[in-house]
């Protein structure tokens, strides 16, 4: 059996020795006479430093050691409450040290305290009025020429596998920067995950759930008919009322995969929009360096060539390609419609808000009531 570690705070009888010896030291100190003109008793506060600074202590060997020189101390205290003695003379010494090194540290000139830095202003900001989509603009990008210490370095636009964009502004990526993004992607994958949770094993179980449900609804309607005292209810069914359903645990499973479809379709709304300003900042950049270089090679007397095209690159013409007609964001398109400004000011105003009893979240439900009703009926006929 491993030995448990020792505690000093949670030791009853350590902690009646050290406030004895701590009284002790200080009553024994208040009594030494000292000069008249004293404002405070000195001894009292080194006391009281001495015993704080002493408090973190957990091994057996700092802890025996101090309370050693506590009880050293305390002699020495005793004998120093008589005038004249070697041990009033060594502690009238130490005193008057102790002032001469604060007085020589007070002459020191401190140094020049710092005021920490405001943390740096974000890359992009939302301009996006309430109930409207995001859209991102830049107080940083585009660089002005004055602020570059070198050539006009075009950053470059990025995005991860799951699609989220950010922008290359120098080498070495910053460390804040790696850490951001993967943050962001493991909260999304997250939310997917979440999602295929939902279908693959929380949806089975609350269809169980319901059958055992629909089997003592049963069982209960039989013993009512038989014994007639009580009440016989109406034999559960998926082609009965809507109501009905809603009251099941596979309703409530698909309640929450429709919050969770909701949080990624906010979140690749929020990337779509992201990457469409980072695209735009990107290539005003380029367009300053184009111009940058140009005047460099006017002002060099050098002529400024139109560089050959490369068969390889892309070709600039849209692609022959049809167009979808399906909303890309359906949910948030039905949220948007009906969500009211009062969302946000009981937000802005501190008190208390549930987004579960928002307008706009009690207006997705009811747009996509029907076909959650669909599925969590197809899923229990199933029996998954």
């Amino acid at each position: 059996m491993s030995r448990s570690t020792f505690l000093a705070a949670r030791n009853s009888r350590h902690r009646t020795a050290a406030l004895a010896l701590y009284r002790a030291l200080l009553r024994t100190a208040s009594r030494i006479p000292l000069a008249e003109n004293a404002p405070k008793h000195p001894l009292a506060q080194i006391v009281r430093k001495r015993f704080s600074k002493n408090t973190g202590y957990k091994s057996y060997r700092l802890i025996y050691a101090a309370m050693a020189a506590g009880y050293k101390f305390l002699n020495l205290l005793t004998r120093a409450q008589t005038p004249n003695s070697p041990e009033h003379s060594q502690v009238l010494n130490h005193l008057q040290s102790v002032r001469s090194t604060t007085a020589h540290s007070r002459t020191k000139p401190h140094p020049k305290q710092y005021k920490r830095a405001p943390p740096p202003e974000p890359l992009l900001i939302n301009v996006a009025k309430e109930n409207e989509p995001p859209k991102y603009t830049s107080n940083i990008l585009p660089r002005p020429k004055e602020s570059l210490k070198g050539p006009r370095k075009v950053p470059s636009v990025s995005a991860t596998a799951d699609g989220q964009p950010f922008v290359r502004l120098k080498k070495p990526q910053p460390y804040t920067l790696s850490k951001m993004i993967g943050r962001k992607g493991r909260i999304f994958s997250n939310r997917i995950e979440n999602i295929m949770d939902l279908d693959e094993r929380v949806t089975s179980e609350a269809a169980l759930e319901d059958e055992w449900d629909r089997m003592m609804d049963d069982l209960l309607a039989k013993e009512s008919g038989q014994g007639g005292k009580r009440r016989r209810t109406v034999p559960y069914s998926w082609d009965a009322e809507d109501d009905a359903k809603m009251e099941t645990f596979g309703w409530s499973v698909q309640l929450s995969r429709l919050w969770w479809e909701w949080k990624v379709e906010k979140t690749w709304e929020d990337w779509i929009a992201r990457g469409d300003a980072l695209q735009e900042l990107v290539e005003q950049e380029r367009a300053l360096a184009e111009r940058e270089e140009g005047q460099s090679n006017a002002a060099s007397g050098r002529r400024n060539r139109t560089p050959r095209r490369n068969p390889l690159d892309p070709d600039d013409s849209p692609p022959n390609v049809g167009v979808s007609t399906v909303q890309a964001m359906p949910l948030l398109d039905i949220a948007r419609d009906i969500e009211l400004p009062s969302d946000s000011k009981q937000v802005q105003d501190g008190g208390a808000y549930d987004p579960f009893l928002s307008p706009s979240w009690s207006a997705l439900v009811k747009a996509q009531e029907r076909r959650m009703l669909n599925w969590t009926g197809r899923r229990a006929e199933r029996g998954e």
